[in-house]
């Protein structure tokens, strides 16, 4: 194939190449993943009062993130120490679903597909973050303290309220400013 036939090939080529292949990767910054996520939250959240009639108390007090946002003192913060307390609350709440799923209070089999769901979603969270470098700024030296603010919790419905506040707070405002950078 001379060079008369080299280049009708690579036309056709970059014709059938996929496009993933062609372009860089992208982090993940679609502000309506995480409004979707936070959505889906939200209406959980409202669900819960029905799920729990009474109340859904867990076995144990599990430890989770605190989520209080002082937004003058968030932007004076540095990304690294941000990044910090969002891959930490992240860790937190992880570790509080597992253990909320292994020990589940005596509920309806509606609050363990929803805890299922919150898990999953907390995942997909956890890429994003990795995908805009959270992961790897919390590690940097300057980054924080070891352990993020935490806080008990004796309840699913305390458990699911910090989790729609961690998602629409410090989670999206640092996705959100991550993003931002990376259009500049």
């Amino acid at each position: 194939m001379g060079i008369s036939g080299l280049i009708p090939f690579l036309f056709i080529l970059e014709f059938l190449a996929p496009p993933a292949l062609l372009a860089p990767l992208q982090p993940i910054c679609d502000p309506r993943v995480m409004d979707k996520y936070i959505l889906e939250a939200q209406q959980a959240d409202q669900d819960i009062g029905t799920v729990c009639a009474s109340s859904c108390t867990l076995p144990e007090t599990v430890q989770v993130p605190d989520t209080k946002v002082n937004f003058l003192e968030w932007k004076r913060m540095t990304r690294t120490r941000q990044a910090s307390e969002v891959w930490g609350g992240l860790a937190l709440l992880l570790t509080a679903l597992s253990q909320t799923q292994e020990r589940p209070p005596a509920s309806p089999p509606s609050l363990q597909e929803q805890l299922a769901r919150m898990s999953s979603t907390l995942l997909s969270v956890k890429e994003i973050l990795r995908s805009v470098n959270a992961e790897a700024e919390a590690r940097q030296p300057d980054a924080a303290p070891a352990a993020p603010p935490a806080a008990p919790a004796r309840t699913v419905e305390k458990l699911l309220s910090v989790y729609l506040n961690f998602l629409r707070g410090k989670a999206n405002l640092y996705i959100t400013e991550a993003c931002r950078s990376y259009a500049r």
